[in-house]
């Protein structure tokens, strides 16, 4: 299997940007549970009833709508949280009542965390299909199990107190790492909710984030709840505020599903129509396509020409002039520079065409990596050396929007444009007809 890579200035990750907007949403709902607590006390209880319910209100319109745009991952997390809810509130019997289910809490602690890593290591499938229904069938032996749990470890009731029982070993450890290794039962619950966000940020690895975000930003609220368990209502807190967090990933998820392009990152061909729409005034619209790109496909492979794609997508996103590119549809992608002036338009566009030209190319063996960046480096120069750098080019077609112009005449001069740089050569840049 191949790939290409760029010789230098190669980068893992995608802007920093496009981290911080998918963190927004699940920061907030962190924020907001932790400045809540404290306050609860105050809030009138004429209003308790209400909230007790609400979060299987929602859990119900969450999981109809994750069926819906198959969400089988918020689903999941709908139920999980809409079961641990119920959990705390009929079994547990609230926060006054834990030292009476002390082994039940802490199995139950211990299985909320790991069961945020068993989702997000499972399949996405449709909630209501034989593949989606095989998380609740195993959520409802989990709840049974704990539900049996007094009974199944009463032969080892001296075992369980044994932890609780012999502190000698704290007394060394300083008064502060005392008291907290004290609270919540020894602190081991906050201490293992915290370790598992900690393993699901390691999953972090690729964009989009929205979803392991979230899962991390959910961690870390179950994480504030078996912490904060004697304060009351704490967990209708958590578990509104983890339902709303879950709308919003919803609707970050359809939004990107609808006007983003998977494979590129770049806004795609509906989020094009939807902005030229709402656009006033003059503007410049370019039709960019990559030269002989099937002749690409073919010699190299679709992986290759992916990975083609995405570079030419990345430089794309570079252009100057406040330009925004999008995605066309195959090798065919589309700027948008708010300029009123063609000539200074093609400028900014030479610019691009010169950037991709020059950019070199080195195809890799999958299977052959070199086993660290500095080998990596070395070998990247001398393939450039040696010159067994690719290189691809583009040809870009460039028209001003005139005055009562539609949108569809205006595609069609920079199409014509497009197809005139083609035409006489490609890797160049042509302007429409005035």
């Amino acid at each position: 299997m191949q790939s290409i890579t760029r010789v230098s200035d190669f980068t893992l990750f995608y802007p920093l940007q496009l981290w911080v907007s998918s963190a927004i949403a699940p920061i907030s709902a962190v924020l907001f549970a932790l400045l809540c607590v404290p306050v609860m006390a105050g809030w009138s209880e004429d209003y308790w009833p209400l909230f007790q319910q609400l979060p299987y209100m929602m859990a119900g319109v969450l999981i109809t709508l994750a069926q819906v745009f198959n969400q089988g991952r918020l689903a999941n997390l709908a139920i999980l949280f809409t079961a641990a809810y119920g959990f705390i509130q009929n079994v547990l019997g609230g926060a006054g009542q834990v030292a009476q289910h002390y082994e039940v809490y802490y199995w139950f602690s211990v299985l909320l965390p790991a069961n945020l890593v068993l989702i997000r290591l499972l399949p996405d499938r449709r909630p209501l299909s034989l593949a989606g229904l095989s998380y609740p069938l195993l959520l409802l032996l989990q709840a049974t199990l704990l539900n049996q749990l007094p009974a199944l470890l009463e032969p080892f009731a001296a075992l369980q107190n044994l932890w609780a029982s012999d502190i000698r070993w704290q007394s060394d450890l300083p008064p502060g790492l005392q008291h907290f290794l004290q609270q919540g039962h020894l602190g081991l619950i906050p201490l293992i909710s915290l370790s598992l966000s900690m393993f699901l940020a390691a999953l972090l690895i690729r964009p989009p984030w929205n979803n392991d975000l979230a899962m991390l930003a959910l961690s870390l609220m179950y994480g504030v709840l078996f912490y904060n368990f004697s304060t009351p209502y704490i967990s209708v807190l958590i578990t509104v505020t983890a339902m709303a967090l879950l709308f919003v990933t919803l609707l970050i998820n359809n939004h990107r599903l609808a006007f983003k392009d998977e494979l590129t990152e770049l806004p795609a061909r509906r989020a094009l129509m939807n902005d030229l729409s709402h656009r006033i005034g003059s503007y410049c619209l370019v039709m960019a396509d990559v030269d002989h790109f099937k002749q690409f496909n073919d010699s190299y492979g679709h992986d290759v020409g992916d990975d083609v794609l995405r570079v030419v997508a990345r430089q794309l996103s570079k252009a100057g002039g406040r330009g925004k590119a999008y995605r066309y549809g195959g090798e065919e992608f589309t700027l948008i520079f708010p300029l009123a002036d063609d000539v200074r338009c093609q400028d900014f566009v030479e610019e691009l065409r010169e950037r991709i030209a020059a950019y070199p190319l080195v195809m890799r063996n999958k299977k052959n990596r070199p086993a660290s960046n500095e080998q990596g480096e070395k070998q990247r120069k001398n393939n450039t050396q040696n010159g067994a750098a690719l290189h691809v080019t583009m040809s870009f077609g460039v028209a001003q929007k005139r005055r009562g112009e539609t949108i569809e005449q205006l595609f069609k001069r920079a199409d014509d444009a497009l197809y005139e740089a083609k035409k006489r050569g490609r890797n160049r840049v042509q302007l429409a007809s005035r």
